[in-house]
């Protein structure tokens, strides 16, 4: 069985000090109990030089490349002075602390890092390719295009193809996240990262690894984390004014005080000195800013797991931020809302339903209209066309075989849906209706939204104004607008962005310009669109429009858990800091203050993956 969560070498190294540190640690506890004082001091110098000989390596390497006041160099100070002034106890408890502290950071950071590092496995390490005959095993960045392949049961597929023989079932689940397996056949495209579940198929290779699906998926998560946030911008630029002004604070209370009391004559320097420097290295390790530097970055980063591991592909932090605030969701119709294919839903007919669709089916059999296609998809292939005359901009005309005409038409009356006249010679036998059926999940993902404090409701689409508005009304959308052009509809996104923080959703591919123009543009099924890619700022690797909420909702978790990181964070190192400067705290509460609130601003982080 495959072991989770194994340390690194890194990380076991510092257990290993942090183990060796607690265990002088406590012998020197036991020496102290037993009197016995320097034979318990020598066990605490053994344990702080046990725990901090990482911290201490990590602190010189840092002043020579000119980091002068990260946390391994404020530690290692704070420890010094500990042991200068005969405070034993407290340099190793400095040290084991901090080491404790250290370990959990990694160790949760290297946890949401594996949550999104695990899409790595979408790409398989080798792909069967198919040369004069023989089967070659290649690593698949060696595939290039017109390249055959043959992808056995079981196996994951290695690039883009097109099925050139055999059938299977393909689990998409690793790249879109929809659960059900997909029959595929001759002509059907596969994509990079699924899985072959059943039979034996061979493919031709339509894209490289770079240019297939999880090539890409793999290359924007790679670059999500680059986009900052506000928030940990205002964190770097806090920790590299914060740090050096506390040192400074620090040094000042070290010296320039018991200066001071010296002159005035209320104390001696010396002793003065030993007061205050104690005071002053208390600071020194409040003033780390762990918490902050570590747990809002990751956060984020957990936040970005999560998605990903949701098949939600969010191009960096700052579209969280953003996204948590959306409060006006904009749709497009056509493949978002609705399933983007035609249907049959209803037939008015003065013979035979499946009679109807059958000789309406003979005369479309061989159009590839969307119309056509449905028609076809829904009869009973009975008849056989022996000719087929187009009729520009109004549908086909066909002799069947028996010699009968046959007309498929649009109807000259205007209908609620799209719909064609079936005439039989000069007879009208019927007319078929045709919808484009609406998402499962649309109008539940809607009514989720609304919860989530969207206040308006938008869908923009070139549909004539009956059909979008009876859209509208199954799936609950506030306003409609139809009949737009791609253009109309940037123009529209335009407007609505001047009033709120906009989230448009489509397709990907006409809609682009809106995707681009909205505060948030979401890419519905961009599995095989580059285009979606490139113009959206979430990406959504299936149609499945309940990833939306989901998406909203883990944003502003993570936006939320941000925010309390931030105010537990500086709140506590205030509070401490103050009660240090007035000399009502010790170091063991300083390091407890550090380390405890750098432990539970992690783990509040690391909530996010769940």
């Amino acid at each position: 069985m495959k072991k989770k969560n194994k340390l690194n070498r890194g990380q076991r190294k510092r257990l290993i000090s942090i183990i060796a540190g607690g265990s002088f640690a406590a012998l020197g506890i036991l020496f102290a109990i037993l009197k016995i004082e320097l034979i318990s001091s020598l066990c605490f110098i053994a344990a702080g030089v046990a725990a901090g000989v990482m911290c201490v390596t990590r602190a010189v390497r840092g002043i020579f490349s000119g980091s002068f006041f990260d946390e391994n160099t404020l530690m290692t100070v704070a420890a010094i002075g500990a042991l200068l002034l005969g405070e034993y106890a407290e340099c190793a408890a400095v040290m084991i602390l901090y080491q404790v502290g250290e370990l959990f950071q990694s160790i949760a950071v290297g946890r949401s890092r594996r949550a999104i590092s695990s899409l790595s496995a979408l790409c398989p390490d080798y792909a069967n390719l198919v040369s004069n005959g023989e089967e070659l095993t290649v690593h698949p960045t060696q595939l290039k295009k017109g390249d055959v392949i043959r992808i056995k049961a079981g196996e994951r597929i290695p690039v883009d193809c097109v099925i050139t023989g055999g059938e299977t079932s393909v689990d998409t689940s690793p790249v879109t996240g929809e659960s059900v397996p997909r029959d595929a056949k001759i002509g059907d495209t596969l994509y990079s990262g699924c899985i072959n579940r059943s039979g034996l198929i061979e493919a031709e290779v339509i894209a490289t690894t770079e240019e297939s699906a999880a090539g890409r998926i793999l290359a924007l998560t790679e670059t999500a984390g680059e986009r900052k946030t506000k928030s940990e911008a205002f964190i770097t630029r806090f920790a590299k004014v914060y740090t050096p002004f506390v040192a400074v604070l620090a040094a000042l209370l070290a010296f320039a005080v018991p200066l001071v009391l010296q002159l005035t004559g209320a104390a001696a320097f010396g002793e003065a000195f030993a007061e205050w420097s104690h005071r002053a290295l208390t600071m020194l390790v409040i003033s780390c800013p762990c918490a902050l530097v570590i747990s809002v970055p990751l956060g984020y980063f957990c936040g970005l797991g999560n998605a990903s591991k949701n098949a939600v592909l969010i191009k960096g932090s700052t579209f969280m931020d953003t996204l948590a605030s959306v409060n006006c969701a904009v749709f497009d119709k056509t493949g978002t809302l609705t399933r983007g294919a035609l249907c049959v839903r209803k037939v008015e007919t003065v013979i035979d339903r499946g009679e109807l669709l059958s000789l309406a089916a003979a005369a479309e059999e061989n159009s590839s209209h969307p119309i056509a296609r449905a028609i076809v998809l829904a009869a009973e292939k009975k008849y056989v066309a022996v000719s087929v005359t187009e009729l520009s901009g109004v549908g086909v005309s066909a002799v069947l075989e028996d010699g009968r005409k046959v007309r498929v038409v649009r109807p000259e009356r205007k209908t609620d849906s799209t719909a064609v006249e079936v005439w039989i010679g000069e007879e009208l036998a019927g007319t078929v209706y045709l919808e484009d059926e609406l998402k499962r999940d649309a109008r539940a993902s809607l009514t989720a939204l609304k919860r989530l404090g969207i206040t308006k409701t938008v869908m923009l689409t070139g549909d004539n104004r009956a059909i979008a508005e009876k859209v509208g009304n199954a799936v609950g959308i506030d306003s409609v607008l139809s009949e737009l052009m791609p253009e109309d509809k940037f123009k529209a996104v335009e407007e609505l962005c001047g009033d709120g923080c906009v989230m448009y959703v489509g397709d990907g591919i006409n809609d682009s310009p809106s995707i681009a123009r909205a505060d948030v543009g979401v890419a519905m099924g961009a599995l095989g669109s580059s285009a979606a890619i490139e113009a959206a700022d979430v990406v959504l690797m299936s149609h499945d429009l309940s990833k939306i909420p989901h998406a909203i909702r883990l944003a502003k978790r993570t936006s939320g858990t941000v925010k309390a990181n931030i105010i537990l964070s500086l709140g506590v190192k205030i509070a401490v800091l103050v009660l240090a400067s007035l000399n009502l705290v010790g170091m063991w509460a300083a390091i407890l203050a550090d380390v405890g609130v750098c432990i539970v601003a992690v783990s509040n982080s690391m909530r996010l993956l769940k």
